[in-house]
């Protein structure tokens, strides 16, 4: 392993990328984002199969809950996707580092 700025940043950016993901809570808006998007689909598609009012109402209700979480997690969603683009920043420096062409030598 080669010690030099690109991948000590890079290890770092990572670190503050995972970190990142648990402080600011961005795990917990992935995982409301899945119940989310499963209430809006099978809502959506009981909607298309119900055969009586109650059902619609019922379906009706189950994608407004799946809209207002997607609306109530958006920030922290838009933390998760800055986390993910920290960690793979990270990623990117430290394979760069460790690249043979790579080095601080001026010639």
């Amino acid at each position: 392993m080669k010690w030099n700025g690109r991948t000590i940043g890079g290890i770092a950016l990572a670190l503050l990328g995972v970190c990142s993901v648990f402080v600011w809570g961005a795990l917990w808006a992935l995982i409301s984002y899945a119940l989310a998007f499963a209430l809006l689909f099978f809502g959506y598609r009981f909607w298309r199969e119900a055969d009586n009012t109650f059902k619609q109402i019922c379906s009706g209700l189950g994608m407004f809950a799946g809209l207002l979480l997607l609306i109530y997690w958006l920030p922290k969603f838009i933390a998760l996707l800055i986390s993910v683009a920290m960690i793979l920043g990270g990623w990117w420096l430290y394979r760069t580092g460790q690249g043979s062409s790579y080095s601080y030598r001026v010639k």
